[in-house]
């Protein structure tokens, strides 16, 4: 096919890998090879540039097409484009009908498409052969990790995570599989009627069959360790999982490889600029930093001291002490051995020490309790991730201002995804020990099966993706978590929190204010 299309066109002059990466760098980003933007007008004659209006905005990365509203964006990928179209009937595009329809919004049917829904762009014949052969490559078929009978998932697990927790995800992510493969087992033997015996197909349904993948020792061998496991037996897709640390090594075998990545439990996603692959349901303690950051610079002067024991909450500091740069606001660090129980003393006196008017303890509830005593009396700010849900009771010290950062919905706030939720599991007889990580791995086998469901026989990580991105409806299922949205582009389902206080042994909600940092 990419030999047909290229032949098309005598001004391409590129090999078709050099074509096509030109096409992606069009298709994608809007860019010509030259890097400037391509030049589109819409409603006739208003010109934008590309990089507003590129073809992966409308058509999905995948090419496989969107709805938006009372409109339908058609899918162009490969196995549409290139081939006789019944609905609405039209030719095969080849290089030359491809350019009409982008230069003056002429179907290779002879159909005019509105102005006002698809601009009209301006790109050479060159640019045109690059793009075909970009277009050429997109969703040719079922991704790795899918056959006619299973679709392979895994979830990773890093072997330090509590092993309590660990069952305690497995369980609900081993049930939720065992009932969707209960649905298909009658299914697997049906086939989609037809009106001739050719147009009959097999049917979509597929058994999920979820793997765990637990990574051992330091993060820099987890790369190997997930090829090695990869090559063994490819997967579909990440489903869930848990972490202690940082994510970013799973996060970047997933980008290298295109392996949609759903809804990881990690309180360090370490995203970084232009990742597509991994959905998370918050930023985590760097949303945290960001929230005290919010507060600590409307305080005039502002001066903290963070006080944080591993490299966990050491990001957090990190991250916090970037946020505040630009501020003014003076930041100190002190690095805790949260192992002695004879350090407290060394610690208040460190902190003593500081002219900070803040302490911000990322602490989890062990180390809180062995490090708070004998605190000066500051200003206190908490991490609600790092402290798992402790008593606030139990989070008293002798500061008379304590604060906690929350990215979660409001302690007595009506949230009825987790009802849903825990109805759910105890329906199945699967206990709670965890809830909030049990929530969130099934709200991401709830995401899956969604986005399967509208797949139907494309099994495609890209277009899953594509569809995840229009899912706006599917964040009301998720619980704990406040004002979740889906977007194009966006990898953080909750974007916001608030910095609560604890007066008298209880969290403060009547003056709560959200921030989005």
């Amino acid at each position: 096919m990419l030999a047909i299309l290229l032949n098309g066109c005598s001004a391409a002059t590129t090999d078709a890998p050099s074509a096509a990466e030109a096409g992606r760098r069009i298709y994608r980003q809007g860019l010509l090879p030259s890097g400037e933007p391509v030049t589109a007008f819409v409603a006739g004659d208003v010109p934008v540039l590309g990089t507003q209006f590129s073809c992966q905005s409308c058509h999905g990365r995948s090419g496989m097409g969107a709805s938006e509203s009372s409109y339908t964006v058609p899918p162009i990928a490969a196995q549409f484009l290139f081939v006789e179209s019944p609905q609405p009937k039209r030719p095969a595009y080849d290089v030359q009908s491809l350019a009409r329809v982008l230069r003056d919004g002429v179907t290779a049917g002879g159909r005019v498409l509105s102005a006002q829904l698809m601009p009209r762009y301006e790109l050479g014949d060159a640019e045109l052969v690059s793009l075909a052969a970009y277009l050429a490559t997109l969703s040719p078929g079922n991704s790795p990790g899918v056959d006619t009978q299973q679709i392979h998932f895994a979830t990773v697990m890093t072997e330090d995570v509590d092993p309590g927790e660990r069952a305690a995800v497995l369980a609900v992510l081993n049930r939720f599989a065992a009932e969707i493969n209960a649905k298909t087992r009658n299914e697997a033997e049906r086939w989609d009627r037809g009106y001739t015996p050719e147009s009959k197909l097999p049917t979509a349904f597929r058994e999920w069959v979820i793997e765990e993948w637990t990574l051992a020792g330091p993060p820099s061998s987890w790369d190997a360790q997930l090829e090695t496991k990869y090559a063994v037996g490819p997967v579909f897709a990440m489903l869930s999982g848990l972490g202690t640390g940082s994510w970013r090594p799973i996060g970047n075998f997933c980008e290298r490889h295109e392996i949609p990545c759903l809804f990881p439990g990690t309180a360090l996603p370490e995203a970084q600029a232009g990742d597509f692959y991994t959905l998370y349901f918050s930023r985590g303690l760097f949303l945290e930093a960001d929230l005290i950051a919010a507060r600590v610079a409307a305080q005039p002067q502002a001066s903290i001291v963070q006080v944080y024991c591993d490299a966990v909450s050491g990001q957090a500091a990190a991250r916090l002490r970037d946020a505040l740069r630009e501020t003014g606001a003076s930041v100190s660090d002190i690095a805790a051995d949260c192992n002695d129980l004879h350090a407290s003393a060394e610690i208040a006196g460190q902190v003593a020490a500081e002219p900070g008017s803040a302490l911000v303890l990322w602490l989890n509830p062990g180390q809180l309790a062995v490090l708070k005593q004998g605190l000066p009396v500051r200003r206190v700010y908490l991490s609600s991730t790092l402290l798992k849900g402790a008593a606030p009771a139990s989070l008293m010290l002798t500061s008379t201002d304590v604060f906690i950062a929350y990215p979660y919905l409001l302690p007595g706030e009506a949230d009825p995804a987790m009802q849903r939720f825990a109805l759910w599991a105890k329906t199945r007889g699967v206990e709670l020990t965890v809830p909030r990580l049990q929530a969130e791995a099934f709200f991401a086998c709830l995401a899956l099966n969604d986005a399967m469901k509208h797949m139907g026989r494309f099994v495609v990580r890209d277009y899953m993706l594509d569809i995840l991105d229009h899912a706006q409806g599917l964040a009301a299922y998720l619980p704990f978590y406040s004002r979740p949205t889906f977007g194009p582009g966006q990898r953080f389902l909750s974007k916001g929190g608030y910095v609560l206080p604890i007066v008298n042994g209880k969290i403060d909600t009547d003056n709560a204010q959200w921030i989005l940092p």
